[in-house]
């Protein structure tokens, strides 16, 4: 949904990051899987949870005087634009994702699809890479010395906060390459997935129920829910292919999961745990090594 509202609502990496500020989006994505919801996480150092924190404080928050103005004229289209945006995924989203078992596995790709696949992906990161590098940086990578030092509030570093607007810069990219390839229902971008209390597994979350707990229970509501970047389906709605987008910071730094130190997931990483509730091997996808074929 972001991805189409930042891509028609007005170009620009500005706009982009004052509207993603708007929508409130993208705060659990790169979320640090064992800190509380309630605080940032280490890698959920954004200018989103900044906000939620100190409502309204756009330039401290974002470290640009033009995000907040534009934000201040962004605010009642983007409140259109939730609604809209919510409607049309409601729409698209037919029949939810279903994860795979032992007696219903999901058709897997054929070989020249899945290529035309990832190469659409790896092509979206590696834009929206460059896109958020031109507009930040005039066209060079940001050091190892710049990507450590802080960037918003007192623990945002320039990494976290690159690669929170990279995610969002691909999604429209994304949408765009994956439509031309496969139907709009055969895939999913950002798609989150909870244990359903009345049956006890693991199911897709559909965008109602999260607006609902989140309206009741606040962002700390969707605790111990999962969210890969893309999900690619067969034609019965089945998990076949996820993909998870990591912009290394600097460039040359090799791409990787994040590890869980705590809880029951403990000493496991975001492939081993999506791995375990999807029923797929996920694959890395970063702008410089591409996607990472994963056995």
């Amino acid at each position: 949904m972001l991805g189409s509202v930042l891509h028609t609502a007005k170009s620009g990496p500005v706009w982009a990051l004052a509207l993603l500020a708007v929508l409130q989006a993208g705060c659990l994505a790169e979320s640090d899987p064992f800190e509380g919801l309630g605080e940032c996480g280490q890698w959920d150092l954004t200018p989103e949870c900044c906000l939620k924190k100190l409502p309204g404080q756009w330039e401290r928050c974002t470290g640009s005087s033009e995000i907040a103005e534009a934000a201040q004229r962004a605010h009642t289209l983007g409140t259109k634009a939730v609604a809209v945006g919510t409607a049309v995924a409601m729409t698209a989203a037919a029949a939810a994702p279903q994860i795979g078992s032992a007696e219903r596995r999901g058709v897997e790709l054929a070989a020249d699809l899945r290529s035309k696949i990832e190469s659409a992906i790896a092509q979206c990161t590696r834009k929206a890479d460059q896109e958020i590098n031109d507009y930040h940086f005039k066209g060079k990578s940001p050091s190892a010395e710049l990507c450590g030092q802080v960037k918003v509030g007192e623990r945002t570093t320039w990494a976290a906060y690159l690669g929170l607007f990279k995610h969002e810069q691909a999604w429209s990219c994304l949408r765009e390459a994956l439509n031309k390839l496969i139907p709009p229902e055969r895939y999913r971008l950002y798609p989150r997935f909870y244990i359903n209390p009345a049956t006890g597994k693991w199911e897709f979350m559909e965008e109602n129920l999260m607006s609902q707990i989140v309206t009741e229970q606040g962002w700390s509501g969707l605790k111990g829910t999962i969210e890969p970047d893309i999900i690619i389906l067969d034609e019965k709605g089945i998990i076949v292919r996820v993909y998870d987008l990591k912009f290394p910071c600097p460039e040359n730094k090799p791409a990787s999961w994040e590890w869980y130190k705590e809880g029951r997931w403990r000493d496991l990483s975001q492939g081993d745990v999506y791995k375990r509730i999807l029923g797929v091997t996920p694959q890395l996808v970063s702008p410089r090594w591409g996607v990472e074929q994963i056995k």
